[in-house]
Protein backbone atom coordinates (compact mmCIF):
# COMPACT_ATOMS: atom_id res chain seq x y z
CA UNK A 1 0.00 0.00 0.00
CA UNK A 2 2.80 2.38 0.73
CA UNK A 3 4.14 2.16 -3.11
CA UNK A 4 1.21 3.65 -4.48
CA UNK A 5 2.01 6.92 -2.98
CA UNK A 6 5.38 7.05 -4.49
CA UNK A 7 3.96 5.63 -7.88
CA UNK A 8 1.26 8.84 -7.96
CA UNK A 9 4.15 11.38 -6.61
CA UNK A 10 6.00 10.04 -9.83
CA UNK A 11 3.77 10.41 -11.88
CA UNK A 12 2.98 14.30 -10.84
CA UNK A 13 6.79 15.42 -10.89
CA UNK A 14 6.83 13.99 -14.53
CA UNK A 15 3.92 15.34 -15.84
CA UNK A 16 4.95 18.70 -14.22
CA UNK A 17 8.20 18.39 -16.18
CA UNK A 18 6.58 17.75 -18.97
CA UNK A 19 4.43 20.84 -18.97
CA UNK A 20 7.81 22.76 -17.72
CA UNK A 21 9.33 22.17 -20.75
CA UNK A 22 6.70 22.51 -23.29
CA UNK A 23 6.47 26.12 -21.68
CA UNK A 24 9.96 26.99 -22.24
CA UNK A 25 9.84 25.58 -25.74
CA UNK A 26 6.64 28.21 -26.98
CA UNK A 27 8.42 30.73 -24.69
CA UNK A 28 11.69 30.66 -26.72
CA UNK A 29 11.86 33.01 -29.69
CA UNK A 30 13.62 32.73 -32.83
CA UNK A 31 17.05 34.16 -33.18
CA UNK A 32 16.66 37.48 -34.65
CA UNK A 33 18.63 38.19 -37.95
CA UNK A 34 21.13 40.83 -37.73
CA UNK A 35 20.53 44.68 -38.86
CA UNK A 36 21.87 45.32 -42.30
CA UNK A 37 24.75 47.53 -42.52
CA UNK A 38 24.10 51.35 -42.63
CA UNK A 39 27.39 51.38 -44.78
CA UNK A 40 27.86 49.10 -47.19
CA UNK A 41 31.54 49.23 -47.97
CA UNK A 42 32.10 47.32 -51.12
CA UNK A 43 33.62 47.56 -54.34
CA UNK A 44 33.29 46.35 -57.64
CA UNK A 45 35.88 44.37 -59.38
CA UNK A 46 36.12 42.17 -62.60
CA UNK A 47 34.76 38.79 -63.74
CA UNK A 48 37.69 37.38 -65.53
CA UNK A 49 40.99 37.89 -64.13
CA UNK A 50 44.09 38.14 -66.59
CA UNK A 51 44.13 34.58 -67.85
CA UNK A 52 40.59 34.57 -67.69
CA UNK A 53 39.87 37.25 -70.11
CA UNK A 54 42.66 35.67 -72.87
CA UNK A 55 41.05 31.70 -72.41
CA UNK A 56 37.62 33.79 -72.59
CA UNK A 57 38.46 35.86 -75.99
CA UNK A 58 40.41 32.12 -77.53
CA UNK A 59 36.81 30.72 -76.81
CA UNK A 60 34.97 33.69 -78.64
CA UNK A 61 36.96 33.46 -81.42
CA UNK A 62 37.08 29.93 -81.64
CA UNK A 63 33.45 29.00 -81.40
CA UNK A 64 31.73 32.59 -82.38
CA UNK A 65 28.00 29.93 -82.41
CA UNK A 66 28.14 29.10 -79.14
CA UNK A 67 27.15 30.27 -75.84
CA UNK A 68 30.45 30.98 -73.14
CA UNK A 69 29.09 30.77 -69.47
CA UNK A 70 31.91 31.59 -66.73
CA UNK A 71 32.05 30.10 -63.10
CA UNK A 72 29.22 27.62 -63.80
CA UNK A 73 28.33 25.62 -60.76
CA UNK A 74 28.20 21.52 -61.25
CA UNK A 75 25.11 21.75 -59.53
CA UNK A 76 23.92 24.28 -62.77
CA UNK A 77 24.03 21.44 -65.03
CA UNK A 78 23.44 18.51 -63.82
CA UNK A 79 20.92 16.34 -61.52
CA UNK A 80 20.75 13.07 -59.51
CA UNK A 81 18.44 10.24 -61.14
CA UNK A 82 16.80 9.50 -57.71
CA UNK A 83 15.15 12.69 -56.64
CA UNK A 84 15.53 11.72 -53.03
CA UNK A 85 19.19 11.87 -52.44
CA UNK A 86 18.95 15.82 -53.75
CA UNK A 87 20.39 16.54 -50.82
CA UNK A 88 23.29 14.28 -50.81
CA UNK A 89 24.52 15.20 -54.09
CA UNK A 90 23.76 19.29 -52.94
CA UNK A 91 26.08 19.12 -50.03
CA UNK A 92 28.61 16.48 -52.17
CA UNK A 93 28.96 18.96 -55.20
CA UNK A 94 29.06 22.16 -52.88
CA UNK A 95 29.93 25.12 -54.74
CA UNK A 96 32.41 23.11 -57.28
CA UNK A 97 32.24 24.94 -60.38
CA UNK A 98 34.00 24.77 -63.70
CA UNK A 99 36.40 28.31 -64.85
CA UNK A 100 34.08 28.21 -68.65
CA UNK A 101 31.45 26.02 -69.96
CA UNK A 102 30.59 25.76 -73.86
CA UNK A 103 27.14 25.52 -74.42
CA UNK A 104 24.67 25.39 -77.02
CA UNK A 105 22.07 27.54 -78.17
CA UNK A 106 19.47 25.64 -76.36
CA UNK A 107 21.70 25.66 -73.06
CA UNK A 108 23.45 22.51 -72.93
CA UNK A 109 27.05 22.00 -71.86
CA UNK A 110 28.89 20.40 -74.69
CA UNK A 111 32.31 21.10 -73.12
CA UNK A 112 34.38 22.74 -69.84
CA UNK A 113 37.88 24.31 -69.33
CA UNK A 114 39.41 25.14 -66.46
CA UNK A 115 42.50 27.04 -65.57
CA UNK A 116 45.07 25.14 -63.72
CA UNK A 117 45.64 28.23 -61.46
CA UNK A 118 45.23 26.77 -58.32
CA UNK A 119 48.11 25.63 -56.10
CA UNK A 120 48.14 22.31 -53.60
CA UNK A 121 44.32 22.04 -55.08
CA UNK A 122 42.32 19.14 -53.31
CA UNK A 123 42.21 15.80 -55.11
CA UNK A 124 38.85 14.60 -53.81
CA UNK A 125 37.47 18.07 -55.89
CA UNK A 126 39.36 17.20 -58.78
CA UNK A 127 37.91 13.74 -58.61
CA UNK A 128 34.56 14.59 -57.65
CA UNK A 129 34.31 17.32 -61.01
CA UNK A 130 35.84 14.95 -63.10
CA UNK A 131 33.37 12.68 -62.79
CA UNK A 132 30.62 14.96 -62.61
CA UNK A 133 31.60 15.76 -66.14
CA UNK A 134 32.24 12.43 -66.84
CA UNK A 135 28.72 11.25 -66.18
CA UNK A 136 27.00 14.12 -67.68
CA UNK A 137 28.88 13.10 -70.99
CA UNK A 138 30.96 16.75 -71.10
CA UNK A 139 34.36 17.00 -72.20
CA UNK A 140 36.67 18.46 -70.32
CA UNK A 141 39.82 20.40 -70.59
CA UNK A 142 42.62 21.55 -67.93
CA UNK A 143 44.77 23.77 -69.55
CA UNK A 144 47.99 26.14 -67.54
CA UNK A 145 48.08 29.55 -67.77
CA UNK A 146 51.54 29.47 -69.57
CA UNK A 147 49.97 26.75 -72.23
CA UNK A 148 46.59 27.75 -73.34
CA UNK A 149 45.10 26.40 -76.04
CA UNK A 150 44.69 27.02 -79.37
CA UNK A 151 42.05 27.89 -81.64
CA UNK A 152 42.30 24.51 -83.54
CA UNK A 153 42.18 22.67 -79.99
CA UNK A 154 39.33 24.40 -78.82
CA UNK A 155 37.28 23.97 -81.85
CA UNK A 156 38.06 19.63 -81.64
CA UNK A 157 37.08 20.11 -77.85
CA UNK A 158 33.52 20.81 -79.03
CA UNK A 159 31.76 17.82 -80.13
CA UNK A 160 29.40 17.44 -83.46
CA UNK A 161 30.63 21.28 -84.67
CA UNK A 162 31.89 21.01 -88.17
CA UNK A 163 34.57 23.50 -90.14
CA UNK A 164 31.54 25.05 -91.66
CA UNK A 165 30.16 25.95 -87.81
CA UNK A 166 33.23 26.40 -86.58
CA UNK A 167 34.52 29.22 -89.53
CA UNK A 168 33.43 32.73 -89.25
CA UNK A 169 30.11 33.20 -91.47
CA UNK A 170 30.44 35.67 -94.18
CA UNK A 171 27.97 38.28 -94.43
CA UNK A 172 24.31 38.00 -96.26
CA UNK A 173 24.96 38.52 -99.60
CA UNK A 174 20.59 39.98 -99.88
CA UNK A 175 20.83 44.04 -100.12
CA UNK A 176 18.02 45.86 -98.55
CA UNK A 177 16.76 46.57 -101.70
CA UNK A 178 16.53 42.43 -102.65
CA UNK A 179 15.07 42.21 -99.51
CA UNK A 180 12.26 44.97 -99.97
CA UNK A 181 11.54 43.22 -104.01
CA UNK A 182 11.35 39.75 -102.47
CA UNK A 183 8.72 41.38 -99.20
CA UNK A 184 6.79 43.19 -101.93
CA UNK A 185 6.40 40.03 -104.36
CA UNK A 186 4.95 37.44 -101.42
CA UNK A 187 2.39 40.61 -100.47
CA UNK A 188 1.30 40.63 -104.22
CA UNK A 189 0.85 37.24 -104.65
CA UNK A 190 -0.88 36.83 -100.82
CA UNK A 191 -2.58 39.31 -102.20
CA UNK A 192 -4.03 37.59 -104.96
CA UNK A 193 -5.10 34.20 -103.20
CA UNK A 194 -6.90 36.34 -100.97
CA UNK A 195 -8.63 38.23 -103.49
CA UNK A 196 -9.31 34.73 -105.67
CA UNK A 197 -10.72 33.31 -102.30
CA UNK A 198 -13.17 36.26 -101.94
CA UNK A 199 -14.20 36.09 -105.33
CA UNK A 200 -14.92 32.09 -105.06
CA UNK A 201 -16.59 31.91 -101.72
CA UNK A 202 -19.79 33.76 -100.74
CA UNK A 203 -18.77 33.31 -97.10
CA UNK A 204 -16.09 36.47 -96.66
CA UNK A 205 -14.90 37.17 -93.56
CA UNK A 206 -15.07 40.69 -93.74
CA UNK A 207 -18.54 41.83 -93.51
CA UNK A 208 -17.27 44.90 -95.52
CA UNK A 209 -17.17 41.90 -98.85
CA UNK A 210 -20.59 40.36 -97.96
CA UNK A 211 -23.58 40.31 -100.48
CA UNK A 212 -26.44 43.05 -99.74
CA UNK A 213 -28.82 41.29 -97.52
CA UNK A 214 -31.42 43.80 -99.20
CA UNK A 215 -30.83 42.08 -102.61
CA UNK A 216 -31.13 38.69 -101.23
CA UNK A 217 -34.17 39.56 -99.70
CA UNK A 218 -35.40 40.90 -102.96
CA UNK A 219 -34.13 37.83 -104.93
CA UNK A 220 -35.89 35.41 -103.05
CA UNK A 221 -39.45 37.39 -103.01
CA UNK A 222 -42.13 36.83 -105.78
CA UNK A 223 -39.93 39.82 -107.87
CA UNK A 224 -37.32 37.25 -108.76
CA UNK A 225 -38.45 36.22 -111.28
CA UNK A 226 -39.31 39.78 -113.19
CA UNK A 227 -36.84 40.35 -115.09
CA UNK A 228 -36.71 40.85 -119.40
CA UNK A 229 -33.84 39.57 -121.85
CA UNK A 230 -31.20 41.91 -120.73
CA UNK A 231 -31.36 40.79 -117.40
CA UNK A 232 -32.93 43.90 -116.02
CA UNK A 233 -36.17 43.96 -113.97
CA UNK A 234 -39.36 44.43 -115.87
CA UNK A 235 -42.95 44.26 -114.36
CA UNK A 236 -45.23 41.34 -114.18
CA UNK A 237 -48.06 41.20 -116.73
CA UNK A 238 -51.63 40.39 -116.24
CA UNK A 239 -54.93 41.37 -115.22
CA UNK A 240 -55.05 41.63 -111.95
CA UNK A 241 -51.98 44.63 -111.72
CA UNK A 242 -52.08 48.01 -114.31
CA UNK A 243 -49.51 48.25 -116.44
CA UNK A 244 -47.09 51.25 -117.50
CA UNK A 245 -47.87 53.43 -120.54
CA UNK A 246 -45.70 51.82 -123.31
CA UNK A 247 -45.33 55.33 -125.20
CA UNK A 248 -44.04 57.10 -122.04
CA UNK A 249 -40.49 57.43 -122.99
CA UNK A 250 -39.51 59.36 -119.83
CA UNK A 251 -39.10 56.48 -117.64
CA UNK A 252 -36.90 54.50 -120.17
CA UNK A 253 -34.05 52.73 -117.57
CA UNK A 254 -33.98 55.40 -114.91
CA UNK A 255 -36.65 53.89 -113.25
CA UNK A 256 -35.55 52.98 -109.75
CA UNK A 257 -38.68 50.75 -109.03
CA UNK A 258 -42.21 50.20 -109.76
CA UNK A 259 -45.16 50.80 -107.64
CA UNK A 260 -47.78 48.30 -108.08
CA UNK A 261 -51.22 49.04 -106.53
CA UNK A 262 -53.79 46.24 -106.39
CA UNK A 263 -56.75 47.08 -109.34
CA UNK A 264 -60.18 48.59 -108.72
CA UNK A 265 -62.78 46.21 -109.32
CA UNK A 266 -66.40 47.99 -110.38
CA UNK A 267 -69.32 47.10 -108.64
CA UNK A 268 -71.08 44.35 -109.98
CA UNK A 269 -73.84 42.37 -109.27
CA UNK A 270 -73.58 38.76 -108.84
CA UNK A 271 -76.01 36.86 -111.31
Amino acid sequence: MQVLPWIAALAVTTLLALALLVLLWRGRKPPQPKPLPTEWALTARPVFSTDERRIYRLLREALPHHIVLSKLPLVRFCQPNDPAEVRFWFDLLGSNHVTFAVCSANGRVLAAIDLDVERGGSRRLQQIKQSVLAACRVRYLRCSTEHLPSIAELQLLVPHSGAASRAPQPAPTHTLHEARDTLSTTVATKRAERTALWSDSTLFQDSFFSPDSRLDAFSSSEFSGLTDRSGKPAARQGPAFATTNPGDSTLGDEVGGVVVDPPHYASSTRH
